[in-house]
């Protein structure tokens, strides 16, 4: 099997350094487009991660409201809200 000639006058080794140059070209866009993507995927993560904060700090408050809703505190305390209103204002006498 015969060895490409290197000289620069050469065919072959125009053609291969053509191709070469081509290969180095693509290379490159696909680079960029890796890191592209790359960018792009960060900037969801981050996205995502203050959708999901926002989320768990409107999940807490809904929590906090049913436990203050469903405790029994806040019916006595409404209870004698509404007594103390009676009777200061002289709808019931005690």
């Amino acid at each position: 099997m015969a060895e490409p000639d290197p000289s620069p006058d050469s065919g072959s080794n125009l053609g291969q350094m053509l191709i070469l140059g081509e290969i180095k070209g693509q290379l490159r866009e696909l680079i960029h487009s890796i890191n592209n993507v790359a960018q792009q995927q960060s900037a969801m993560g981050l996205r995502i991660a203050k959708l999901e904060e926002k989320e768990f700090r409107r999940d807490g408050a809904g929590n906090l409201l049913q436990i203050i809703l469903k405790s029994p505190a806040i019916g006595w305390l409404v209870g004698a809200a509404i007594s103390a209103w009676a009777v200061l204002t002289g709808k019931i006498h005690v």
